[in-house]
């Protein structure tokens, strides 16, 4: 670093308090992404907390891991060498985000970012650790997510504690519980995903009917529905946050 000429010293420093990403850094400057990302270590590592994952909390997983199939996104930054993972609410949902966002902090150990959007609220963890973390539990193709991501163990899906949370976030990511009537509502692009649900209801021995809309020019959507007695057992065994939300059963 001493070698380094003082003009483009002071413009490096100046660009890493900024928060600029490597690559700008290096045009502006031309020094080397290595040397720069050692000094982004030196002068911001401290401060960055580095997540913890509970993995003694198989409920916690299971959600985490159920929300993030249904409405979730995994994006590499090449330019600021980061690895984000997200979570997308709808931003009325007010419960249901509130209660992830505590969910997820008390998986990791860590407070998420929390973007707010014009009729979204986003989530945000930048770990890799974390990405890592979900693919061994989830499997899809790149660039192809929401119709290939499915369950990569299915023995997890006769876990009843990890079950309970997974169909928990698969129905408050792609779910719907409709007020004032006993339906619940599930569907998913993914075939995968979609058999994944199913078979925890059928290992739950929870009746249903299934359909498929096929919709020109896109993928199959695959659709569950749940009705009368059958939607107050889902939500006594999975209490999903939606149905606290739509003022159907509450959880204990």
């Amino acid at each position: 670093m001493s070698k380094l000429k003082d003009e483009f010293k002071k413009k490096m420093f100046t660009y890493l308090k900024e928060g600029r990403s490597l690559s700008y850094i290096t045009s502006k400057t031309g020094i080397g992404k290595t040397t720069v990302y050692y000094h982004m270590r030196k002068l911001h590592g401290r401060k960055i907390k580095q997540i913890v994952i509970d993995l003694d909390n198989l409920e916690r997983i299971g959600e985490i891991i159920g929300f993030f199939a249904g409405d979730g996104n995994y994006y590499y930054d090449s330019a600021r060498w980061e690895t984000r993972i997200r979570f997308y609410f709808n931003k009325n949902e007010k419960k249901v985000i509130e209660y992830y966002a505590k969910s997820l902090e008390m998986l990791i150990q860590k407070k998420p970012l929390i973007y707010p959007r014009p009729s979204i609220i986003i989530l945000e963890v930048k770990s890799k650790s974390f990405a890592q973390f979900l693919f061994g539990y989830l499997v899809w193709k790149p660039h192809d997510k929401i119709k290939t991501i499915g369950l990569k163990n299915k023995g997890l899906l006769h876990n009843k504690k990890f079950l309970k949370g997974f169909l928990r976030g698969l129905l408050d990511s792609d779910g719907y519980v409709r007020k004032g009537r006993k339906e619940i509502y599930y569907g998913s692009a993914s075939q995968s995903l979609f058999q994944d649900f199913v078979t925890g209801l059928n290992y739950l021995k929870i009746k249903y009917k299934v359909y498929l809309q096929t919709r020109e020019g896109f993928a199959d959507f695959h659709k569950v529905r749940l009705s009368g007695e059958e939607v107050d057992k889902f939500v006594k065994l999975i209490q999903p946050i939606k149905a606290i939300e739509n003022d159907a059963p509450t959880r204990n």
